[in-house]
């Protein structure tokens, strides 16, 4: 668990260097949560939240909407089968 843990702390690290380059901090930070759900498995609410945010941030605007969509419903039925946590 402390291997796990030091990663996800990584890529949160990694997510602060980011800056303002807004698609790759939520990229970490998706990652980070992610690696976290080990320990918690809630945090993969946050996981999906940051990746849909990364894909909102990386994409054309004019796209972003539909984009976040595409990957809100995507994540929907893996997070919603961990049931209550």
């Amino acid at each position: 668990m402390a291997d796990i843990r030091k990663v996800a702390l990584s890529a949160h690290a990694a997510a602060r260097e980011a800056g303002e380059d807004t698609a790759t901090r939520s990229a970490a930070r998706a990652a980070g949560q992610a690696f976290a759900t080990t320990h918690v498995p809630r945090h993969a609410l946050a996981a999906a939240r940051y990746a849909a945010t990364a894909v909102r941030d990386a994409t054309h605007s004019s796209d972003a909407d539909p984009a976040t969509v595409t990957e809100r419903i995507w994540q929907y039925h893996p997070v919603r089968e961990l049931g209550p946590c």
